[in-house]
């Protein structure tokens, strides 16, 4: 069965969740007002000290096509130091086709340069994990092909994690849809990985989502969304 179905404007939908990897009409936008902008990224990057080589760390639940990656990475290059690596860690239980991948950033000229180096470099290896060296060593992608409970599992032994994340991008399909992206096991989870400041942010404002990530540690608000999500949620990691 594929994993993908393209609507008449070619916009790519889930087949196993019925429902659209990324907003139609400004997905881009969309990523970069979401996930970088509810994690302050291009302010956090600009502070980072240049003199000192340093590790900056996202975990991603749900890698898709990939697009959300892209969008982070061209933050990154237009305003972190080169001392600095972006560790981009991210679980992907259905990964896609590279010829569908590929397809999908197509529709996004403005990570162009981003996309075709991910796309030169992806491959689902069959060890479920993928490691990929990108930006000239500056950006380190990992993706842990499999369910979300051991990706977490996973990226709280990686050797780049130091002391947690420092920005969690909660990127699963709806969880009306996907509900195993978004449980109590998941939300503890995301906590193990996290540091106190671990920033957190994600399109859905689902009161059970909300109350689950503040019963972990997380202190959560709602606030404005973007395009096709009026709300969203941000927040940070407070317990210690």
């Amino acid at each position: 069965m594929p994993l993908i179905k393209w609507d008449s404007q070619g916009t790519p939908y889930s087949v196993v969740f019925d429902d659209m990897y990324f907003c139609a009409v400004n997905g881009y936008e969309d990523a970069l007002y979401i996930f970088c902008g509810g994690n302050r990224l291009e302010e956090r990057f600009k502070k980072l000290d240049p003199t000192v080589k340093g590790v900056f760390t996202i975990v991603e639940t749900g890698f898709g096509t990939g697009l959300v990656f892209c969008v982070a990475w061209k933050l990154w290059k237009e305003h972190a130091p080169a001392s600095w690596i972006l560790n981009f860690l991210s679980i992907e239980k259905y990964p896609l086709p590279h010829p569908e991948l590929e397809r999908a950033l197509a529709v996004w000229p403005v990570v162009k340069p981003q996309a075709d180096e991910l796309a030169a470099n992806y491959n689902i290896p069959s060890g479920k994990i993928g490691v990929f060296k990108l930006d000239g060593g500056r950006v380190h992608l990992s993706i842990i092909f499999y369910d979300i409970i051991f990706g977490l599992e996973k990226i709280a032994k990686d050797s780049l994690m130091n002391l947690g994340a420092d920005a969690l991008f909660l990127d699963g399909f709806s969880p009306a849809k996907n509900p195993e992206m978004w449980t109590e096991k998941v939300f503890a989870g995301l906590a193990r990985v996290s540091r106190k400041g671990t920033s957190l942010a994600t399109f859905t404002v689902a009161g059970w989502v909300r109350r689950g990530l503040e019963s972990q540690g997380f202190k959560i608000e709602k606030v404005t969304g973007y395009g096709c999500k009026n709300e969203m949620l941000v927040g940070s990691y407070v317990s210690i």
